[in-house]
């Protein structure tokens, strides 16, 4: 049996799609499953044993990938990218039944940001919807799968090698600060209070982050001091996951390497701004975690953060005060 999955992007709706890894592999034992991904991405799949391939789609390489899924005759296909570019990769292929494919609700999404009507069902998440475009919703006893990555330890000596000057075996706790959508990020100052607080009571505190990052980063660690490393532009996206797995903690915006914290097994602090958790795109399952919000009259905003904040100084990000933050973590670790 082949399944084809496609989810090219962004990295915290890819990690998402394990889920359906799971499920299909629980009832499929003996299936082949293809994921299609950008290529950025695909290295966090390169150990995962519930895959037969993952086809890594470059920046304008489609054809290429389209060539070669065209050369399997697939028992299933199911789109969870739902658009044009998915739409492409499967047109032409060889299926015993039409693709099913995510349903992204955007009549729901345009009514709560620009009527403030919720039309969404309770508990609706992404990872909902994924199983129902696997065909693997309505079963009586069913229960979703959390999202969860899979890491061979073996091949992480570049991450363990960053921690490895530390002589005292410490706790550690990742921070990620940064997103694409600068309206997402938690000011830094309160980055700070949360990292140096952790950094007096013994733990380490690793910050992560893109090549982008690096000097905002490096900014961070050095206001927080203590033993606070940064990783931002060091490690690759699988040497990164490598290292996350060690933390017992995880604070971050509504961002992807909050959702890999959480596919890492690492309890995880997530703060949400101008996004909200209706969207779908919040924690659910197995790690527990903690979602740190305050109400404020134009959340949400936007449907992906955005960049530019009509109120002059993202208020929904400020009025989430460190201290309840820290206390919010603390009473996650204890779980």
């Amino acid at each position: 049996m082949n399944i084809l999955i496609i989810r090219l992007s962004s990295m915290g709706d890819v990690i998402l799609a394990t889920s359906v890894f799971s499920y299909l592999k629980q009832e499929y034992p003996q299936a082949k499953i293809w994921f299609v991904t950008q290529q950025k991405y695909a290295e966090l799949f390169s150990d995962d044993t519930r895959l037969a391939r993952v086809v890594a789609v470059e920046k304008g390489g489609e054809r290429d990938a389209a060539q070669e899924l065209r050369s399997v005759e697939w028992d299933r296909i199911i789109d969870l990218q739902n658009s044009h570019k998915s739409l492409f990769l499967r047109k032409g292929l060889l299926s015993k039944q039409p693709a099913a494919v995510f349903q992204k609700l955007h009549a729901r999404r345009w009514a709560l940001l620009l009527a403030g009507i919720n039309l969404y069902k309770e508990g609706d998440h992404v990872i909902a919807r994924y199983a129902r475009a696997a065909g693997c919703a309505g079963k009586n006893g069913f229960s979703f799968p959390p999202a969860r990555l899979i890491i061979d330890k073996k091949k992480c000596e570049a991450a363990k090698q960053i921690t490895s000057n530390n002589t005292v075996v410490r706790p550690m706790i990742a921070l990620f600060p940064f997103s694409a959508w600068k309206n997402k990020e938690w000011p830094a100052g309160h980055y700070a209070f949360v990292g140096r607080y952790f950094s007096v009571k013994g733990w380490s505190v690793v910050i992560a982050g893109g090549p982008q990052d690096s000097a905002a980063a490096e900014a961070l660690k050095r206001r927080i001091g203590g033993q606070c490393i940064s990783t931002a532009g060091l490690l690759s996206l699988h040497e990164t996951a490598c290292l996350i797995s060690t933390c017992r903690l995880a604070l971050g915006n509504d961002t992807g390497l909050s959702h890999l914290a959480r596919a890492c097994g690492v309890k995880t602090g997530v703060i949400y701004g101008p996004t909200t958790s209706h969207f779908g795109f919040y924690p659910c399952g197995d790690p527990p975690y903690r979602v740190f919000e305050a109400r404020q009259f134009c959340r949400p905003c936007h449907a992906h953060g955005g960049n530019i904040c009509y109120a002059g100084s993202r208020p929904c990000l400020k009025k989430v005060r460190p201290e309840i933050v820290i206390k919010g973590l603390e009473a996650l670790h204890d779980e």
